[in-house]
């Protein structure tokens, strides 16, 4: 019976070596690291130690704060974002609470250590900030048409064909991208973000198209993420928020399991709203000097669609389907290419900026 019961332990542990942490000697911290679904990790205590930091852990939050000389990196329990000297960073795997130890991707140690050393920061990667993979959303779809022309004209087709044309001139600029949808099917708006957060994506861009009570209204205007400051906005997001009627269960309640923490989550939206505010810059000046429309201006209002992005994230509304010539120019296909062609020169224009920078540290 003991030659059985040891037989099985052996095979048990034999078996479970794919998600038993194991561990590996490194010569960075001299230490032993845990590999966990083939990802190395390095234990909170073996980075304190090392860097004779000073630590605070919130249980209830799940956050653990280093601090070291005036630098403090903070961690999440969850996240795949660290937070250091107040600038968000994505460390390509999330940290984990196995048996009782926060453990970190070892992977962004490197960075860690350059930064404890007073050395210049970089990113992770070791190079300059890099915009290389963007995710287009074509608004609406499927049973969703979105707002219609008097004479039925829809939305989702409208912006289906400026997402699918926007990803061509993006791709010859070098640029990963990553559609939403590609034809005319449903997509909650949950599921559009979640996939630019799955997908690691730098940029997240959604095109509208928009409508007014007035028909007269006509021009173009961008949005990001934050309270509305005005009633068209407020009415703008209502609109666009109204596809939440296709869904089985309310977006409202939805909560990216990324944010396990308050105070990392603000801390990643308010860098991403700065950068949101100069790509929608960007993205409106470059449609209105090409096609010489109305510029309205960059706004802010909660639209769903952006709820809960990792990156910097805007709505673009390319005109007023209300509008009778706005319409006309909106639903031929000439225009529609111009649209997209100038969206991407905004992307572009923003990029070049963004990439000289440490990402446009404020």
């Amino acid at each position: 019976m003991k030659k059985i019961f040891i037989i099985l332990a052996i095979i048990f542990f034999a078996c479970g070596c794919a998600t038993v942490p194991k561990k590996e000697t490194v010569t960075l911290f001299k230490e032993a690291l845990y590999c966990i679904d083939g990802t190395s990790y390095v234990p909170a205590s073996v980075i304190i130690q090392n860097y004779g930091a000073n630590y605070s852990w919130d249980l209830v939050t799940r956050r653990l704060e280093i601090e070291k000389r005036g630098i403090k990196a903070f961690f999440c329990v969850g996240t795949d974002a660290a937070v250091v000297n107040g600038r968000p960073y994505k460390m390509g795997a999330v940290t984990k609470l196995y048996m009782g130890k926060v453990v970190v991707p070892a992977s962004f140690m490197p960075y860690l250590e350059e930064v404890f050393a007073g050395k210049r920061i970089l990113t992770p990667q070791g190079i300059k900030y890099a915009m290389r993979t963007v995710v287009i959303d074509a608004g609406h779809g499927g049973k969703d048409p979105g707002t219609m022309s008097p004479k039925g004209i829809k939305e989702k087709t409208i912006t289906l064909y400026i997402a699918k044309q926007l990803g061509v001139y993006l791709r010859d600029e070098g640029i990963n991208v990553i559609l939403t949808r590609d034809r005319d099917n449903f997509i909650s708006l949950g599921r559009r973000v979640q996939i630019a957060n799955e997908r690691n994506a730098d940029f997240f861009v959604s095109v509208h198209v928009n409508a007014a009570r007035h028909r007269s209204v006509n021009g173009v205007e961008v949005f990001y993420l934050s309270d509305a400051v005005d009633d068209f906005a407020r009415a703008t997001a209502a609109s666009e928020n109204a596809a939440l009627q296709y869904e089985k269960s309310s977006f409202c309640a939805f909560k990216p399991k990324e944010a396990v923490a308050a105070t990392l989550w603000d801390m990643l939206c308010t860098e991403n709203r700065a950068e949101s505010t100069d790509l929608a810059e960007s993205v409106s000046q470059e449609i209105c000097k090409a096609l010489g429309t109305k510029n309205r201006g960059v706004k802010t209002a909660k639209f769903y669609v952006l709820k809960g992005a990792q990156m910097p994230a805007v709505l673009v509304e390319v005109g007023f389907l209300s509008n009778k010539e706005e319409a006309m120019k909106l639903n031929s296909i000439r225009y529609q290419q111009d649209l997209a062609r100038a969206i991407a020169d905004g992307i572009i224009t923003y990029k070049h900026r963004y990439e000289k920078t440490d990402g446009f540290t404020r």
